[in-house]
């Protein structure tokens, strides 16, 4: 099992029910899920695969859960970021992560276009407060893309303060996050 598989559970269960609530805005299960997979295609027309690093540094907003779970149901590593890192952080944390693409909003841009080019992976800008993004979560396809996922593949890469001086990623695997989750459960 994994989070992944629960989103779309619970889509099949509870439909209708709100998964999110944001602001003024009420977000159900289905809608959840039929945002998670848009994203995920996007990111696979993007060239994500499966084991890719996708950096993902957004506030607690409605586009975070989308992303965050889009590069998990892809097989891909999510690796989320502080949204107030500056540029020198974000370089090391691109570069340290060999993240592919990043996922932020339109006011990093600034931040990205000071380091984009010392960067040996990351060429791919997304923000997802962009016109094109949000057609990509209201038109689709919105079609289950994903692929089978074992329980050790990778799926989170946090970073910690580290011992070193420099901050340290710390890789969680699909069981990892589904124990946690489970312990979770039981506790409630």
């Amino acid at each position: 099992m994994n989070l992944v598989r629960l989103v779309e559970e619970a889509a099949r269960n509870f439909a209708e029910r709100p998964a999110l609530i944001s602001e003024n805005q009420r977000i159900s299960y289905s809608e959840l899920n039929r945002s998670i997979n848009a994203v995920a295609h996007f990111l696979k027309q993007a060239g994500v695969t499966k084991g890719d690093k996708v950096a993902v540094m957004l506030p607690n907003i409605p586009e975070f859960i989308y992303c965050y779970f889009a590069v998990v149901k892809l097989g891909a590593v999510a690796v989320t970021l502080n949204t107030l890192s500056t540029s020198y952080e974000l370089s090391y944390l691109l570069e340290n992560s060999d993240a592919k693409v990043l996922l932020t909003s339109e006011a990093v841009r600034k931040r990205y276009e000071e380091i984009k080019n010392k960067l040996t992976f990351c060429k791919n800008f997304v923000a997802v407060d962009s016109a094109s993004f949000r057609k990509t979560i209201t038109d689709g396809p919105f079609s289950d893309p994903a692929i089978s996922i074992d329980p050790e593949d990778p799926a989170v890469m946090i970073y910690t303060s580290g011992l070193t001086g420099k901050p340290l990623g710390a890789v969680l695997t699909h069981r990892n996050l589904s124990s946690q989750a489970n312990l979770i459960c039981t506790l409630i």
